[in-house]
């Protein structure tokens, strides 16, 4: 008897771990953005299979792009919580099957501090937006229209190589440009800040083109939402 238990228990067990072992796992994917502009958003992604929350993790997305890649187990059912600094928590369950498609988050702004990564182009040493970055600025015009007591600051940088003086005037031009587009739009201008930061808090200190055009920026920052 004692013989035919251990047997059946053994039975068990090892079904058990060969199918944890042979759990098909698949790759889940997906994009932050803010809602209104598009832009990247870091945020914090924590992850719960359903019902048990067996499997509970916690990861980040891209704080470039805003993207997250991990691994998942298929067929299954997880709910999925983003948060970040700034934005309402946005949660959603989905379904995890082979082929699903990359997942794309977006959220909206809600708290003062919210920082906008904007896509703005300007002539080299110059406060002239480049034509290639009106796209971007009427996304601006559209969301301070949806939200018509939101106010912001627009802050502006540049790489901090050459004259801090002359850094600091070029930042100021270039948020005051930023500026009259939006209030052109029919904007009130009471719902505009600026500030110019010159090349005083660069993203980056590498000698790279890439870290010089990651420096030269024009942020938005949230001010109020209601």
């Amino acid at each position: 008897m004692k013989l035919v238990l251990f047997s059946i228990l053994f039975f068990i067990n090892t079904l058990i771990v060969c199918s944890q072992t042979e759990q098909n796992w698949i790759g889940l994917e997906g994009k932050i953005v803010n809602k209104i502009m598009e832009s990247p958003i870091y945020a914090t992604i924590q992850l719960e299979s359903l019902p048990y929350g067996a499997d509970n993790r916690i990861f980040k997305s891209d704080i470039d792009s805003g993207i997250f890649s991990f691994k998942v187990v298929a067929n299954t059912q997880y709910k999925v919580k983003v948060s970040a600094k700034g934005y309402m928590d946005v949660t959603q369950e989905i379904n995890v099957e082979p082929g699903l498609a990359p997942l794309l988050i977006e959220m909206i702004p809600n708290r003062e501090g919210a920082l906008l990564s904007l896509n703005i182009n300007f002539e080299q040493g110059r406060a002239r937006i480049m034509e290639d970055s009106f796209e971007e600025l009427d996304k601006m015009v559209k969301m301070l229209k949806e939200y018509p007591k939101m106010e912001i600051q627009l802050e502006g940088h540049t790489d901090f190589r050459g004259s801090a003086s002359a850094n600091l005037r070029l930042s100021e031009r270039r948020v005051e440009a930023v500026k009259k587009y939006l209030t052109s739009e029919n904007i009130s201008s009471k719902r505009i800040k600026t500030k110019a930061f010159g090349g005083s808090m660069p993203v980056s200190k590498e000698s790279t083109e890439e870290a010089k055009l990651k420096n030269r920026r024009v942020e938005a920052r949230i001010l109020k939402t209601e």
